[in-house]
């Protein structure tokens, strides 16, 4: 079943926000490349789930805001939204720019929010770690770096289709707004992660080259009681390249925290 579409308005912007399944409430945030639709993993979690997707503001059909710079704006517009649709014990799930979102959020207020589970987040630099820089390649470049495997195919197809490509072209001009410098991550960031409250856990495709590993382990460190699992054979888009695997992982670390 396709998801349900709605736009709310929330603080005097429109916010385009995609809802499917029902349970407990689950806030999935994308990452930089934005949603054409559900992804698969998110919507096999919609079965024990009530999904929210919204469309950052800038993305998709979502208004940007001349009032929202960086990514801690996003958190507090984010924060402001669970308050605004009275949700509460949210399960937070959210991928690449989302993660970092995410964590901003965390560091500020956990007062709705049950648990984190990032994918591949931003928003932590380490030191001596190569990343590689999705604003500068092709689109081509950038689904291959993006994938370990062949899906890179069906990346670059939806996204370069023609009826697809000015949001596109929308998605990467709104992800350098707020991601391009300091590239993908905030240097403040890792002095505040220690406030982080509720249970975490970092997904990681073992083969990212955007993000590499390396800072799921850094994370892990950072974030009290928080932990890491890597999924072999799969790049920045581990939950698009192995989304049975992604959601059953997410749905055993929420079932887990009830036990």
């Amino acid at each position: 079943m396709s998801p349900a579409e709605t736009t709310i308005k929330l603080n005097g912007r429109d916010l385009h926000v995609r809802h499917a399944g029902s349970g407990p409430p689950m806030l999935f945030l994308h990452g930089p490349e934005g949603l054409s639709e559900l992804p698969d993993a998110v919507r096999r979690l919609s079965g024990a789930f009530s999904v929210i997707a919204p469309d950052i503001p800038g993305y998709g059909a979502s208004d940007a805001s001349e009032d929202i710079d960086d990514v801690e704006d996003l958190a507090y517009f984010f924060l402001d939204f669970l308050k605004a649709r009275n949700l509460a014990g949210v399960h937070v799930v959210a991928h690449s720019l989302g993660g970092w979102i995410a964590l901003e959020m965390a560091i500020r207020s956990t007062q709705r929010i049950a648990s984190l589970t990032l994918i591949g987040p931003a928003g932590l630099r380490v030191i001596g770690v190569p990343r590689a820089d999705i604003f500068i390649c092709p689109p081509e470049e950038l689904a291959r770096l993006l994938y370990h495997g062949d899906g890179w195919t069906d990346f670059l197809s939806t996204w370069t289709a023609p009826e697809r490509v000015d949001l596109f072209d929308q998605n990467r001009r709104i992800s350098a707004k707020y991601c391009w410098q300091p590239r993908l991550f905030d240097p403040r960031l890792e002095r505040w992660l220690h406030r982080i409250d509720v249970p975490a856990h970092f997904v990681w495709g073992e083969e990212d080259r955007v993000i590499p590993v390396a800072h799921g382990e850094a994370l892990r460190r950072l974030v009290p009681g928080s932990r890491l699992t890597a999924v072999p054979g799969c790049g920045h888009m581990v939950h698009a390249e192995r989304p049975a695997a992604v959601a059953d992982c997410v749905a055993a670390f929420i079932g887990g925290l009830a036990q």
